[in-house]
């Protein structure tokens, strides 16, 4: 039956359906497309916080002036690099780095001086850290740490000691002036000086103390005494 020889009721009913239908199509559209606009924020949201987690989580491992890994951070990856040496039967090396001339500097032109000379000595002694995957650390005030993983033997820490030492005490230009400061770097080997990361550290930091104890021409080659550990003394 055609829709003149429908009933008027019936007709408006029928209209009315069809505009139900249309205005619930609209409504379903319309209410996909602000689910899909929450979910993009959402998802946005998740992303952000996940950055700033990993941020954070960065600036927990960090040195907040230099950059360098902190000392908790550092203590981890010695662990562990100890953990790998036992396990493949291959030596690893400690240099603790002692900044000679640093606490005139910082007396004399500030502290702001101070923490500009910091950055630059932390940038100089990672630049020139192998690429076999050694670790700088910021051991603490104008202390760092550098761990090598992976050595021949104490030559071979020597030979970066030295060169640290020597890239280290290269003028610098802060506070409009030239200054100097020098290294004394104190250098530990796995196994011969110590099997656990406090061992090494102790040594390393002896070695160090022993170093500044010295003529500056010898300092690296103190440290290459090897000594007895006490339980190989008779």
């Amino acid at each position: 039956m055609s829709d003149a020889g429908k009933p008027m009721s019936e007709r408006r009913k029928e209209e009315d359906g069809a505009y139900a239908r249309t205005a619930s199509t609209s409504a379903s559209a319309a209410e996909v497309a602000t689910l899909r606009s929450i979910n993009a924020r959402l998802l946005r949201e998740i992303a952000a916080l996940r950055e700033r987690e990993a941020h954070a989580l960065r600036l927990a491992d960090r040195d907040g002036l230099t950059g360098l890994y902190n000392r908790r951070r550092m203590a981890e990856l010695i662990a562990a690099a100890i953990g790998e040496a036992k396990r493949g039967g291959h030596q690893l090396g400690i240099l603790f780095v002692d900044l000679d001339g640093f606490k005139r500097i910082n007396d004399h032109y500030g502290h702001a001086a101070g923490d500009e000379l910091l950055t630059i000595v932390a940038a100089r002694i990672a630049s020139r850290a192998r690429s076999g995957g050694d670790v700088v650390c910021r051991y603490g005030g104008d202390e760092f740490l550098v761990l090598l993983p992976r050595i021949p033997g104490r030559d071979a820490a020597l030979e970066v000691a030295a060169t640290l030492a020597a890239r280290v005490a290269l003028p610098y230009r802060v506070a409009g002036e030239e200054l100097r400061v020098t290294a004394a770097i104190g250098v530990s080997v796995f196994p011969q000086d110590g099997r656990t990361a406090a061992e090494l550290l102790e040594r390393a930091d002896a070695e160090m103390y022993r170093v500044k104890g010295a003529e500056p021409d010898d300092a690296v080659v103190l440290s290459a005494q090897p000594r007895r550990r006490s339980e190989d003394r008779p």
